[in-house]
């Protein structure tokens, strides 16, 4: 079961496959191309280019 969170709160997935999961209400499709992302994993990464550098 995948959540689907909104400003307004969170509620799962009306639609979810093992490859894929998508919110019709919300416009939101998500895609598994891959193990699941870690804490570790996130260890150390450099933050998005898109994101403020925390000062």
């Amino acid at each position: 079961m995948t959540w689907c969170a909104t400003r307004d709160g969170i509620h799962t997935f009306p639609y979810e496959t093992e490859v894929e999961a998508f919110c019709p209400e919300h416009g939101v499709t998500l895609l598994w191309h891959g193990p699941p992302i870690t804490p570790p994993d996130l260890a150390g990464a450099e933050p998005h280019p898109a994101e403020p550098a925390g000062d």
